[in-house]
């Protein structure tokens, strides 16, 4: 196969998710003290939404510059950018913490929508989901991180195995066995990946269709109960199913793109495509900065307490402004005061 492989990452790669991370992890910060210190102190909630904060912003800090990956497509490998698997774990073991901390999102989710619903219900208790069926789910949700993590763990391919699929599939990226930090995975004899494969793609579509569900019947409860409730009320449970509902779909958009993408490049074997389908992780890697910025935004609190800082900064700004150029016009009048005053004496 044409596709040749390079040592060292591209200048702009590492730069690019350098820069984001620089970028996400003030606002990422931001977003969890909105959630821990803004929200009312009695609601149980914040600490659902937190554990989602958290996750992803784990996440994101770890894929940008923790354990950032360099990977070269059709070729299901790669090599981290950070020697980080040279010091403290070797490069298979990043790839499975990264799967790991990744596949918490979902139980995250989980716990958002499954207190939506419940919180919708005790308006009427007969809307709640009985409790032999959510404890089940709420146990099959975070078992899945640790299922895929061993999952992953077991299809580590031994170094022969890695030799046999570069010799036969891509000749010209042989020499990528002297990287140190370099490992790739054949997906097509590697019966464990694809075991690792199937089970994420079953565990997430089903868990997807779980949160619609959920997302619909909170309405349907809200929608039911609305006479018997104060628009203050029916506003507080809609804008906050609204949040989670949109902190799902919006940034699922920055991961469903590129890994499909990537997916059709590696199915097709589409090797011209190498660099952008690899470029595709900068839209992964802000998936966590877009959930915070559309949690904000759709937070009419948060919202306010923004506006509020922007303000201030503003009015900080022009005072100060206004004070240089007040003091410039002292400074002036001064000046001129004095030239004045020397032209008398002469």
């Amino acid at each position: 196969m044409d596709l040749e492989c390079t040592k060292e990452s591209p200048a702009y790669y590492t730069i690019c998710l350098h820069i984001l991370a620089a970028i996400s992890f003030p606002i990422n910060c931001f977003g969890c003290y909105l959630v821990i210190f803004r929200t009312p102190h009695n609601s149980k909630y914040k600490y659902r939404q937190l554990y989602l904060q958290i996750t992803s912003f784990i996440v994101e800090n770890y894929m940008t510059w923790i354990a950032a990956g360099y990977y070269f497509f059709p070729m299901t490998g790669g090599f981290t950018t950070s020697s980080i698997s040279d010091k403290f774990m070797r490069t298979h073991m990043c790839v499975v913490f990264y799967f790991f901390t990744f596949s918490y999102e979902m139980p995250a989710l989980f716990c958002c929508f499954q207190y939506r619903a419940d919180a919708a219900a005790e308006l009427n208790t007969k809307y709640r989901i009985p409790t032999y069926i959510t404890f089940p789910l709420f146990i099959l949700a975070h078992s899945f991180p640790v299922t895929l993590g061993c999952l992953m763990y077991i299809s580590e391919p031994s170094r022969d195995e890695q030799y046999k699929t570069l010799v036969t599939n891509f000749p010209k990226c042989l020499h990528m066995l002297d990287h140190p930090r370099f490992i790739v995975y054949d997906w097509r004899s590697n019966f464990w990946l694809i075991v690792a494969g199937t089970t994420a793609i079953i565990w997430m579509v089903s868990f997807t269709l779980y949160h619609g569900f959920l997302a619909l019947y909170t309405m349907s409860i809200l929608q039911s109960m609305r006479k018997h409730m104060s628009n203050a009320t029916f506003k507080i449970h809609k804008a906050a199913l609204l949040t989670i509902t949109l902190q799902c779909i919006i940034p699922m958009g920055a991961i469903v793109v590129p890994v499909f993408f990537i997916f059709i490049v590696v199915l097709k074997e589409l090797t011209q495509l190498q660099e952008i389908a690899t470029d595709g992780m900068f839209l992964i890697a802000i998936h966590s900065l877009v959930s915070t910025i559309v949690m904000i935004f759709c937070n009419s609190k948060y919202s306010e307490i923004v506006r509020g800082f922007i303000g201030l900064a503003l009015h900080q700004g022009s005072n100060a402004t206004i004070e240089v150029i007040s003091t410039t016009h002292v400074s002036n009048t001064v000046l001129t005061s004095r030239k004045i005053s020397t032209r008398n004496r002469i």
